[in-house]
């Protein structure tokens, strides 16, 4: 470990600083749009963004040759949760502090950037740290991902973000994402855009981390989701939904949101809208299967385990419907459900469900950009593209679980994470 970190710091105070020139040298590079390798290739990156790709020449040399390993652009995770430390009951989650939560983030971020992930989008935190965090972030001062926040999750009364395992006469000020009917829902989606949300995210349906709630029941309307989406509208930010079961995913759809999360219970009448909407899912079965694997031991309550169990095979098998309709799904794995900096263990469990190696990068790259806005900026390697890479021994074409164990990451040109 000493000699990793020596190792690291070297190269770091070897680089150019921000704002300068880099060139990256590899054996190849994964054009994630045709599935086809660029041999030798050298990525030129300036203030940050990528400014060519070209072909080495012989005895050209470069600020970073990373020698045998194989370039794709910087992974998006569409779905975390950095705030706050991990594998938690929820009694312990009461009695950690924001600053605590805050400070358990900035550890989070730099698992989930080490790990490959060079964008995410933040699907819910308590008491805005979560813009703070993106803020230091994007600010130089803390490592971690670029990031998208959705701020307070909005959720009904003894719905999945509602402290339903409290009784009555016990009062927690801590969150204040409750909203009930169409101008509650429409003041929660603009104050959260007041303090710097980027996303609007609603909980649609009951989940499995809530204490008495029902991940088959709707908890929203139509007319309440179409609020929020309205709103958000009107201040330029989308919407995402999590949902469950079938109703949830139908009126979320309906509604015009934009992604919808889990969407463990797709039917034909589902994926028919979700289509004819153009509506994205992010589907997370490393959850579902994390939490079996860890149990008790994880910090998971026997109801949570139960309902995972529940959920489970039909998420799977949704994710299974959507792949062969050609829904769109974009990468998301709910990481702080489960521990942070193995986001990409899903990958391979993408394939095992019908995708090819490429679609399963692809969700990661071209299908989350095209879900965030971004697909200018990033989920690919070209001219304009922020200068995003991470690096892995052999061929993910051939094994995608190489993308388990980056060899290395660069983020807007700068070596942020090497295992040599």
């Amino acid at each position: 470990m000493k000699t990793r970190a020596v190792f690291l710091f070297a190269l770091l105070v070897s680089l150019p600083a921000s704002g300068e020139t880099i060139t990256v040298a590899a054996k190849r590079l994964l054009d994630v749009t045709t599935g086809t390798y660029v041999e030798n290739p050298v990525v030129r990156i300036e203030n940050g963004v990528v400014t060519s790709v070209e072909k080495r020449k012989a005895g050209a040399s470069v600020t970073l040759d990373l020698g045998d390993v194989t370039l794709l652009p910087g992974l998006t995770d569409c779905h975390v949760h950095l705030i706050g430390r991990d594998e938690q009951t929820p009694y312990q989650r009461l009695t950690e502090t924001t600053a605590h939560a805050a400070l358990e983030g900035a550890v989070n971020a730099r698992k989930t950037l080490e790990a490959g992930f060079t964008t995410v989008r933040d699907l819910g935190a308590r008491d805005f740290a979560d813009v703070a965090l993106r803020d230091e972030i994007a600010a130089g001062r803390v490592p971690g991902p670029r990031m998208l926040v959705a701020t307070k999750s909005i959720s009904a009364t003894g719905g999945h973000g509602d402290l339903n395992d409290l009784p009555e006469d016990v009062h927690v000020q801590r969150y204040s994402g409750i909203a009930d009917g169409p101008d509650e829902i429409r003041k929660k989606v603009r104050e959260n855009i007041k303090f710097g949300a980027d996303w609007i995210k609603v909980l649609g349906t009951g989940g499995i981390g809530s204490a008495n709630t029902d991940p088959r029941q709707a908890d929203y309307t139509e007319e309440e989701i179409r609020a929020a989406v309205l709103a958000a509208r009107e201040k330029g930010r989308d919407v995402a939904v999590h949902a469950h079961g079938t109703l949830g995913i139908l009126r979320a759809a309906r509604s015009g949101v934009r992604s919808i999360e889990h969407s463990s219970m797709l039917d034909d009448e589902a994926i028919a809208v979700l289509k004819a909407n153009g509506t994205f899912i992010v589907s997370n079965p490393l959850t579902n299967a994390t939490m079996l694997e860890r149990g008790a031991a994880g910090g998971y309550q026997d109801y949570q385990l139960r309902k995972s169990r529940e959920i489970y095979g039909l998420k799977v098998e949704s994710l299974r419907k959507a792949i062969r309709a050609g829904i769109p799904i974009a990468y998301g794995t709910d990481a702080g459900v489960q521990i942070h900096g193995i986001n990409g263990r899903q990958l391979a469990m993408y394939v095992e469900a019908g995708m090819t190696p490429l679609q399963a990068i692809q969700s990661a790259t071209l299908v989350a950009a095209r879900l965030l806005r971004m697909e200018k900026k990033i989920g690919q390697v070209a001219p304009g593209t922020f200068g995003d890479l991470v690096a892995v021994a052999g061929d993910p074409l051939t094994d995608v679980r190489l993308l388990e164990s980056p060899q290395a990451v660069v983020k807007e040109g700068k070596l942020v994470f090497t295992r040599r």
